[in-house]
């Protein structure tokens, strides 16, 4: 795992949330470097397998680095912050086309009209 501050459009492991311990899920990092805490904090919105109404299809094209190791959807219903300490190591990136598309999901989620 890097020691440095993760970027936009980074995908890593980090214990879920929601679920009894050790287990772990994907997230994809939305935030960037104007965020006030980046390096030690990053927004983030959870990655699943599950295809479900309005998640963001995550096509192998979507990979700028990594393995999805099948198929992938982003839930910009599922959004949180995290902290760099808690990531458990990377697992790849997403282009920055397909990074764009999962915030404008999240965006639009939320009432913001893009």
């Amino acid at each position: 795992m890097s020691d440095g501050p993760f970027q936009r459009g980074d995908v890593i492991w980090h214990p879920a949330p929601f679920k009894p311990a050790p287990r772990e899920r994907p997230f994809l990092i939305l935030s960037d470097d104007s965020h006030p805490f980046h390096g030690s904090e990053y927004a983030v919105v959870g990655l699943t397998r599950t295809e479900r109404q309005r998640a963001s299809e995550l096509t192998p094209s979507s990979w700028a680095a990594g393995d999805p190791g099948g198929e992938s959807y982003a839930s910009p219903w599922y959004v949180f912050t995290i902290k760099h300490a808690d990531v458990v190591r990377p697992k790849g990136s997403l282009t920055k086309d397909a990074t764009t598309d999962v915030a404008t999901a999240v965006a639009r989620m939320v009432g913001v009209t893009c």
